[in-house]
């Protein structure tokens, strides 16, 4: 780990000013593409330093604001910006890395899930197994009947999920329920974390994260809007990549010594 007055130190202080601007900046922006993309010429236009500064203080801000600034940076690096060129990124991972700043290579890295997502052979339910995927949609989109919805949500289609996440009566704990499901599909989860209505839920992301299914590279990315106490569970927990564990424990240090 850094110690305390060391590069990870420096890079925190002088990073929070560029981070605060940058979050502040994103915030007038429209959430999805437009932001993402903001977020990624921003990034592309800092010196590699500067960039491992500006991300580290993101990582650091816990408000609605830099939680929403660090998830649309997020979505810049898991569906890479033509501005976010592979030479940049990789100078700002190699210095984040000499300085063992695992809240900025965190976001750089895409591992393996601890869990491979293996498609079922047989259909989730049979009751089901005839209707169109287009019916389907449109029953997930606009039906109140929660059974409907909740045998629609365990066939984990993500086509038919993400209408499901646009149905109005949805409800946060049906919403954790699809996170924590187990199996999951990777693809599935994902749509949680790319939804405006749901990422902003602590609850469903943390069922998210801690779902051994989910994809590193997108449960790296909200481990900065975790609470406290979450980032110590997620530490401990035998089943989620290590790498998830390890950035989690930092992060729970960091915010332990303020």
């Amino acid at each position: 780990m850094t110690a305390a007055g060391g590069p990870g130190d420096r890079a925190g202080r002088s990073g929070q000013a560029g981070a605060r601007a940058l979050a502040r900046r994103l915030a007038a922006l429209e959430e999805g593409p437009l932001r993402a993309g903001a977020a990624a010429r921003a990034l592309a236009a800092l010196p590699p330093e500067e960039a491992v500064e500006v991300l580290l203080g993101l990582a650091r801000l816990t408000d609605l604001e830099g939680r929403a600034a660090h998830a649309a940076v997020g979505q810049a690096l898991v569906g890479p910006d033509a501005a976010l060129v592979y030479d940049h990124l990789a100078e700002v991972y190699a210095m984040a890395s000499a300085d063992s700043l695992v809240e900025v290579t965190a976001l750089l890295v895409a591992p393996p899930a601890v869990k491979g997502w293996v498609a079922p052979r047989d259909k989730a339910d049979a009751r089901l197994s005839s209707i169109t995927l287009g019916h389907k949609k449109t029953m997930a989109r606009t039906h109140r009947d929660p059974d409907l919805l909740a045998r629609l949500a365990a066939e984990g289609d993500p086509r038919v999920v993400r209408e499901l996440l646009r149905n109005p009566l949805l409800t946060e704990p049906f919403a954790v329920r699809i996170a924590a499901r187990r199996p999951g599909n990777p693809a599935t989860l994902r749509l949680l974390a790319e939804s405006r209505r749901w990422r902003t839920r602590t609850a469903v992301m943390v069922a998210l994260v801690r779902n051994p299914w989910a994809e590193p590279a997108v449960a790296l990315k909200l481990l900065p809007g975790m609470p406290a106490t979450e980032l110590g569970a997620i530490a401990e927990d035998g089943a989620l990549h290590p790498l998830l564990r390890a950035t989690a424990a930092r992060l729970a240090a960091r915010r332990r010594e303020g």
